[in-house]
Order: structure tokens, then C-alpha cells, then sequence
């Protein structure tokens, strides 16, 4: 079964325009993007996560950001989320405390433009967080 969601970009000078997600419910894990002015293009990965990461930095370039959770630099995908939801659901982490199961959201989820960033930041603060959390006295 496939969904559909509309999601929300920016580009860098401001403008937002929404665009749609072809979302499969099951494996094999792809994301299909259908732009208004009619083209599409396909990100296909081992899980949902990994396809939108794909996809975001192919967009980056171009200076274009997603408004959703998935966008968001203090989201991670565990193991145990890839594998029980595709990498459909994340967990908002903060340093210096575990991931929780009641910080589990929605990557295809609306996040505002001032919480969003680029994948590189996005791994960039899993890794201070990864830091903050094993490293504790």
C-alpha cells in the first residue's frame, strides 16, 4: 500500500511550496517525490530515514529544506526503529539523556523552518548526543 503526504519545502530565499510523498506502508522502502510542475524522482534505501537523508542532500544543493521532523538536526533513527517501522519513526533526543519512548515522532511529520537543518547537522548533533549520553559520570 502506498500514501501519499504533502510536505511542506523552503527554498533559500523564503518561498515555500508543498510538494507529495508516495510513502510505501511495507518493505521495499523508497520515497517517490512528485513536484507540482509534474516531474517525480525516486530515493529507494534499506529504510524510510535513510531514503529521506538521500533525498535531502540531493535538495540541499539546491538549497531547499523540508519542513518536517525528519529535517529536524535532534532527531535520530535507532536500529530498533528502522527495523520495527522502516525508519518511519524517530526519536527527538536531547543531550545528555537516553532516547524515550515517549520522544518517538513522525519523520513525514510538519517541523518549522527555525528547527530544521541539513543532514550534516543532523549527524553532527547524533554524535555530540551519543557523546553526552556515554560518557556521563
Amino acid at each position: 500500500m502506498i500514501e501519499n503526504r504533502k510536505i511542506e519545502v523552503i527554498s533559500e530565499n523564503g518561498n515555500i511550496n508543498n510538494i507529495i510523498l508516495e510513502i510505501p506502508t511495507q518493505y521495499p522502502w523508497f520515497i517517490n517525490i512528485i513536484h507540482p510542475q509534474k516531474w517525480a524522482r525516486r530515493y529507494e534505501a534499506p529504510d524510510l530515514f535513510a531514503a529521506f537523508q538521500t533525498m535531502r542532500l540531493e535538495f540541499e544543493k539546491a538549497g531547499i529544506r523540508f519542513l518536517c521532523v525528519s529535517a529536524r538536526p535532534d532527531i535520530m533513527a535507532s536500529g530498533l526503529s528502522r527495523n520495527m517501522s522502516g525508519g518511519r519513526k524517530v526519536y527527538i533526543i536531547r543531550h545528555g539523556e537516553q532516547a524515550d519512548r515517549s520522544n518517538i515522532v513522525d519523520i513525514f511529520d510538519h517541523a518549522p523552518p527555525d528547527r530544521t537543518g541539513t543532514v550534516q547537522q543532523q549527524r553532527d548533533f547524533a554524535m555530540r548526543w551519543l557523546a553526552s549520553v556515554t560518557h556521563r559520570q
